[in-house]
């Protein structure tokens, strides 16, 4: 936990900077414009992620170092699909996604920023060295990148009670990601095994079945307090837009 490479002090707060800057720099451009203008910088971060995934499939396809790691299992693939759900299916479908790729997406940024190499390994130590690296850092900060523009933009409202969307996603990730993980024997979001020490120790001394309702419970917990907390902000900060607009 938080162990960065040097190249990680260097190329992830620089990224970061950068993607602010653009978010607080559209927010400013877009502020007047109507909701469906605003949303077309996340629109376009979802067809770029869509798109390097196909890519990859499409790189490894037949190759001799093809393993099914590669397979769209991962937690993060999910955001293939969340992320057009919540932009281009209109109103109601994206009152049932666009919780779920908000909250994920923080979830995200929050562990890339504790443990860069646990998901994107070594990538910022030569992110034009090979495709491996190109799709590692690309598709992981194109999701940071949702994430901060999503709140620039003003894309996603946050309630308590999407909770229940965040929990039932993990739900259904988790019923088919755990049996894919053991059948190809992957690590998919360490089901098998923890890059997290406290938690591998806990793996050898419960087992397996004990790690996974701690692994996946620990999951639905940090995502539904995510949801709280943004839902809290949220509310303070209409409260206080309110307040200000009164007073003026």
């Amino acid at each position: 936990m938080f162990k960065w490479s040097k190249s990680d002090l260097i190329v992830i707060p620089l990224t970061l900077l950068i993607i602010s800057f653009s978010a607080i720099l559209l927010r400013f451009l877009l502020r007047e414009k109507k909701h469906f203008i605003r949303r077309i910088p996340l629109q376009i971060i979802a067809l770029i992620v869509v798109a390097i995934e196909i890519t990859k499939q499409i790189y490894y396809h037949g190759k001799p170092d093809f393993t099914f790691y590669v397979l769209p299992l991962h937690f993060c693939s999910l955001f293939q699909v969340l992320m057009p759900l919540s932009q281009f299916f209109g109103t109601k479908v994206a009152s049932i996604f666009k919780p779920m790729t908000f909250v994920y997406s923080c979830l995200v940024t929050v562990l890339v920023l504790a443990n860069p190499n646990a998901l994107i390994g070594q990538s910022t130590s030569d992110i034009l060295g090979s495709f491996h690296n190109i799709h590692t850092f690309v598709f992981h900060f194109s999701v940071i990148a949702y994430f901060i523009f999503s709140i620039a933009l003003g894309d996603y409202q946050p309630k308590f009670i999407h909770c229940i969307n965040v929990t039932c996603g993990i739900i259904v990730y988790a019923a088919y990601a755990i049996p894919c993980s053991y059948h190809f024997q992957m690590n998919y979001v360490n089901i098998l095994y923890s890059f997290f020490e406290p938690l591998e120790k806990f793996r050898l001394w419960a087992g397996q079945v004990w790690y996974n309702i701690v692994l996946f419970t620990a999951g639905v917990l940090g995502a539904c307090l995510i949801c709280v907390v943004s839902s809290l902000v949220y509310r303070g900060y209409v409260k206080f837009k309110n307040k200000r607009n009164i007073e003026v």
